[in-house]
């Protein structure tokens, strides 16, 4: 039997909508390892320090939550050589750091990619509603 595993991925508000509109994610610039570690029907959830990448205006928040659909990482039409996992993501209003720092390890945001324990993931997910 499985458990849902709840995943944190690091990305600016325009790259997570090309993972929206394009049914993906990826995570640290298309490394295959943390798509490998996902597993279908894991929780997903976007923080997104600015709007747009490299220089958007400061945001950090939550921005997507979702589920990992697909069952193996795939290889990138975005980043050549680089690696996503098939997801269903849907946006949400921004749910600033500010408000959820208790649950998401800020120290952990500069990996760009890491997991939380499922208390911290419920709570997070509790937090974001729908835009």
């Amino acid at each position: 039997m499985s458990t849902q595993r709840y995943w944190v991925l690091v990305a600016s508000r325009d790259h997570a909508r090309r993972g929206l509109e394009g049914g993906f994610v990826m995570a640290n610039h298309g490394k295959r390892a943390p798509m490998a570690r996902m597993s279908r029907g894991d929780a997903v959830i976007v923080y997104s320090p600015t709007t747009t990448f490299p220089k958007g205006e400061p945001l950090r928040a939550v921005t997507f939550v979702g589920e990992v659909t697909g069952d193996e990482p795939e290889p990138s039409t975005v980043i050549p050589g680089g690696f996503r996992r098939r997801a269903a993501l849907r946006e949400v209003a921004p749910v600033p750091l500010a408000d959820i720092r208790e649950h998401l390890p800020t120290a952990s945001i500069r990996f760009g990619f890491f997991e939380l324990d499922a208390a911290a993931g419920e709570a997070v997910l509790a937090r974001a509603a729908p835009r």
